[in-house]
């Protein structure tokens, strides 16, 4: 940083080299700080975000993640994290979770429709949610996966299922 010109000092200091001193000192303490708040909008970009800030971003954004996802799912979970809680509990952000997340093109089944007064839904109303997996996927990877963004998605009254078959 370069040195304070006399004229940001008071006149009454400019020929005072203690208070040029002093000022000259809490610059460079501030310094770091300045760099960091020069920084911030690169730091609070998932994308641009040293990948020890992901944690910290998940939590500061509300990102749904999980611990054995590679770094640019927790990024893009980051990146969607916004969009999704305005769209959460609907259908295109199960669509679209499960395609920027993993890759995956959900089949999702529901009657759908609301339920007033006297009407109620048909008895044995579920939600099924399918996933054909591509080869050199696991099965038992992906149903755990499967039911957990089903349920990050799904109304609490809504009853579901996930159905994960192979692609042959």
């Amino acid at each position: 940083m370069p040195d304070v010109p006399r004229s940001m000092l008071p006149a009454v200091y400019a020929g005072d080299r203690v208070a040029h001193a002093f000022a000259d000192g809490i610059r460079a303490a501030l310094a770091p700080s300045e760099d960091c708040l020069d920084r911030l909008a690169e730091v609070l970009d998932p994308w641009a975000a040293p990948a020890s800030f992901l944690d910290w971003l998940a939590h500061l954004t509300g990102a749904r993640v999980e611990p054995d996802w590679t770094e640019l799912q927790w990024r893009t979970a980051v990146a969607l994290a916004p969009w999704l809680a305005a769209h959460r509990g609907t259908r295109q952000a199960l669509l679209r979770e499960a395609r920027e997340i993993y890759g995956w093109v959900l089949d999702v089944k529901d009657l759908g429709g609301v339920f007033t007064g006297d009407r109620r839904p048909p008895a044995g109303r579920m939600l099924t949610v399918t996933l054909i997996l591509g080869s050199g996927e696991d099965r038992l990877t992906a149903e755990r996966r499967l039911t957990r963004l089903v349920v990050a998605h799904c109304p609490a009254h809504l009853p579901f299922k996930t159905v994960v078959t192979a692609d042959h």
